[in-house]
């Protein structure tokens, strides 16, 4: 089942980013069943940037800069990235899956499908092919009290 998936973070000048299209597996009828699987789909692609990055970053010096047009497109999404990963540390997909599930019972982040915000991690959902899927991560403000 392929659906779009739309990230926003409080605070840019844009407010959101550009969809991108996911394929998930058919049979998810519960939010957590939603995120433990948009977990494990992001963990394994991160793990796998993580395999082709070269042992040595100054080895790859010699790669043509990025195109005009890639700049572009990149800034249409809202990020210009090079494809760098700084941490070379796989990550386990598992206790990843626990902190998303536990981040979204604490509120950290909300979910919204098709505009409607996504309930607890145990509640019933219905995910139909085409569907757009919003996560927007809250920002905790800081000050003194009163």
């Amino acid at each position: 089942m392929k659906i779009y998936l739309q990230q926003k973070r409080p605070g840019r000048a844009r407010q959101a980013i550009a969809p991108c299209p996911i394929e998930l597996p058919a049979g998810l009828n519960t939010t957590g069943a939603l995120i433990s699987s948009l977990v494990r789909i992001m963990v394994s692609a991160y793990n796998d940037r993580i395999d082709n990055v070269p042992a040595d970053p100054d080895a790859d010096r010699q790669a043509s800069p990025i195109a005009e047009d890639q700049v572009e497109n990149l800034a249409e999404a809202g990020r210009i990235a090079f494809g760098l990963i700084c941490n070379s540390k796989k990550e386990d997909p598992e206790k990843a899956i626990a902190n998303a599930l536990q981040c979204h019972e604490d509120g950290i982040f909300k979910m919204f499908l098709n505009g409607s915000q996504l309930g607890p991690n145990e509640s019933r959902i219905e995910i139909t092919d085409g569907d757009t899927l919003t996560i927007v991560r809250l920002t905790m403000l800081s000050g003194r009290m009163w």
